[in-house]
This record gives structure tokens, sequence and C-alpha cells, in this order.
């Protein structure tokens, strides 16, 4: 009985040591490539398929989490869930590329057991090794940025950039092209997406210091609250909004002012004065960064958010181009849509002198949506959140502000739906409305 019972905690450690792992390896785009798909003599990206190495330490999480919860093991008897899996086995079957649409339809089912398995450890764990990972690719970011240069390391999964390549992502101060910060993730969009998530996190933790700090009557006579765990907190949090600055990305800015407005006017009309504090404190430090950001890097951020911009001009233009491969063109489109990842190869396809490099997806991941899985799929994708919002025990203002934040950033850019990245983050989006179990 003992042995048993020694088992069991055992595997419980294992289980919370390789979730905490998966969140630290989310950033890090190491992975197995077992398959190209080529169009012409060029490769078409979108049909790239692999196993990222993170993914895999998420199913040997799932496999110890059930060896040590084999009585909470439960599978759905809602019929909606077993309609729902059979109904995106068949449509993948139909797929211009079955295999490369049973490819994301496996991410997205891994993104929603990442989801289901951080429901049973504490929000706190999650939320630390998400600011430790945000605390590494902020290092990175800024070293990236002053270096202007992204160093290739093929372990790590990290491609070469220089700004002097064709293709990569800058920004142009004049005749200068200026190197946006990749951290280890695949574009600067998606490290600025990561970190918004990783700000929001650290805010939580911030005011759950004080929180603590209030409930113990010692720290409550000298108000003080856990110095070096508020060190932590804030230093990563500093990092990860410089790390932010230095990846450019527009729509990630945007998010993390617009969901801290958001989250600071709900509290002043709830009279929760400790969030509001935390806040001010926060955008305190933010322009503070922001002004010493802006010192070392003069005119970046101004030529960024410059309209009238070369490259500011061609980006707005290519997101607006993209609007028109919604390709409802008849029935089948419209209800079954296109297929899951089939966006840029429809288009390809009904375009052929397009150049494979140059067809990307809608930069909309609520119209992309549409247009991969159509009219049905999308009542089945609204349907499960709607499950998620009402099965929730409660759902707090820090919630609803970072998915409103993470919807802001699906309106400017596509790598929500398109990269294991951006599902992992939607996952995290939507199961921290629940209430964990510990």
């Amino acid at each position: 009985m003992f042995k048993k019972c020694k088992q069991k905690i055992s595997y419980e450690q294992i289980f919370q040591f390789l979730l905490g792992l998966f969140v630290l390896l989310i950033p890090w785009q190491t992975r197995w490539l077992f398959y190209d798909w080529p169009l012409g003599i060029e490769l078409w990206q979108y049909g790239r398929l692999s196993l990222y190495a993170s993914a895999i330490v998420l199913l040997l999480a799932g496999i110890f989490f059930a060896l040590s919860h084999k009585k909470e093991l439960y599978f759905s008897r809602s019929k909606f869930f077993y309609v729902l899996f059979a109904y995106s086995i068949i449509v993948s079957f139909t797929s211009p590329a079955p295999l490369v649409s049973f490819y994301y339809l496996f991410l997205i089912y891994s993104a929603a057991l990442f989801a289901y398995l951080v429901k049973f450890i504490p929000k706190i764990f999650v939320y630390r090794a998400f600011l430790f990972s945000g605390l590494i690719q902020g290092l990175l970011a800024v070293y990236q940025l002053f270096n202007q240069k992204v160093v290739a390391n093929k372990w790590l999964g990290i491609a070469e950039h220089l700004p002097s390549t064709l293709g990569t992502a800058v920004v142009e101060i004049g005749d200068q092209r200026f190197l946006r910060a990749y951290g280890a993730l695949p574009h600067p969009n998606i490290l600025g997406g990561f970190l918004f998530v990783v700000i929001f996190f650290g805010i939580y933790l911030w005011i759950d210091v004080y929180k603590k700090s209030e409930a113990n009557i010692f720290n409550k006579f000298f108000k003080k609250p856990n110095f070096w765990n508020l060190i932590f907190i804030v230093i990563a949090i500093i990092t990860s909004t410089y790390g932010l600055l230095a990846s450019f990305s527009r729509s990630a800015l945007l998010a993390l002012l617009l969901s801290l407005f958001s989250l600071a006017l709900i509290s002043i009309f709830k009279r929760n004065w400790l969030t509001v504090s935390i806040i001010g404190k926060y955008l305190l430090i933010f322009f503070v960064i922001f002004w010493t950001f802006n010192s070392w890097f003069s005119g970046a951020w101004s030529a960024r958010v410059d309209m009238n911009g070369r490259l500011e001009q061609k980006s707005i233009n290519e997101r607006v181009s993209t609007l028109d491969q919604l390709g409802w063109d008849n029935y089948q489109t419209a209800f079954f849509g296109q297929g899951l990842g089939m966006n840029t190869l429809v288009t390809l396809k009904k375009y052929p002198d397009q150049p494979v490099y140059n067809v990307q997806p809608i930069h909309d991941i609520f119209i992309l949506l549409f247009a991969e899985i159509g009219l049905i799929g999308a009542f089945f994708a609204f349907s499960v959140v709607r499950k998620v919002v009402k099965s929730a025990n409660k759902i707090d203002v820090m919630s609803t502000s970072l998915i409103m934040g993470l919807v802001i950033i699906g309106l400017f850019d596509h790598y929500l739906w398109t990269s294991w990245t951006g599902w992992t983050l939607i996952a995290v989006g939507l199961v921290n409305m629940y209430k964990h179990h510990k």
C-alpha cells in the first residue's frame, strides 16, 4: 500500500515537472521535420510538417498524468464532443491535402490536451513557468537587437536572420534596415504575442504577492511582501517588456495597452484598488522602459507606427489583399471550408502565377477560421468556446482582459491559428477562465 502511494506521488511530481518544462519549451522551435510539400521548384511553407520537442514533452506529461490520476481520469459523456471529433476526422479526409489537415488537427488536439492538463496544477505554477520562459526570451530578444543578428542553431530550432537579407523582418529608418528581434520564435510578431501573455501573467503574480502579504499578519504589519519573489517578478516583467518592444510587434503592443486599460477600468468600477495600483506601477515602469528604448534606438518605433513608411504600407497592403482569400466559391467551401491549413494552397491553385513564398494566410484568424473550416466548423468552434465559458466556475477580470488581448492580436495576425505556439496561447487564454482543481 505504501509503495503504491509513493509511486503515485512520484508520477504526480513527474507530471508537474514535465508540464512546467513544456511551458519553458513553448517558444523553442526544436523539431523533427518529417515531411515537405513541394509546389513546383519551391517548398510550401504551411505544408512543412514537423514534430516539436515541446509537443513530445506535453504527450509525456499526459502519460504521467494518466498514471497518477487514474481515478480522476474520465472521458466526456457529451455527445457533442464525440460528434465534433468524428466530424473533424471526416472533413480532414476530404481536404485537398489530407496529411496536412491531419497535422493541423493534431496541433489543435495537442493544445486541447494542454488546456486539460493545466487545470490539474496551480495557476501560480503555470504563470511562474511562463514568466521564467519570458525572461529568457526577453534577454535573447535584447541580445539580438543590440547585435543586429539572429545566430542560427539547428538544435534550438533557430534560423539565421540578418537585416541585409531579404525576407527578414526589419524596421526601415531612412535608408537603414533595422532587425526586429525574433527570440527563439519564427517571427517577431509571435515573440511579441508570447511576451504579451507573459507580461499579463507577471502582473497577475505581482498582484498575488501583495494579496498574500496582506493575508499574513507579520507582512501586513510591516507592509513588506515576499521580497525576492517580487524582485524576480518585476525583473522578468521588465525584461519581457524590453523584449516585446524589441520585436516591434504593433499588434502585441496594442493588445497589451488595451488589455491593461480594460483591466484598470473594470477594477476601478469594482473598487479593486490593489489591481489599479499595480497596473499604475507597471505603466510607470513601461513608460520609463519605452523612453530608454527610444533613447537607444531613436526613431525605430516612430518608423514602425508611421503608416506612410514603405514597409508599413507594404504590410498593410499584404494584409488587406489576403482578405479576398475567403474562397466561398460554392456551397461545399461555404459549409465545410477549404480544409485545415489549406488557405494558402487553395489561393495558389487559384492564382498559379503567384510565387509560393508571396502567398500568406488571411491575417485575421476569425475570417481565416470561416475560410478553412466553413460555417459548420465555425459553429462547432464557437460551441466549444461557449461550453468552456459556461462551465467556468468564475470568470475573473484578468481572464476577460487577457482574452480581449488575444482577440486583438487575432484581428491583425494569423499565427494564433497557423502555428503551434499560437495554439498553445489560445489554450492558455481559454483555460485561464477555469477554477483549477488545486
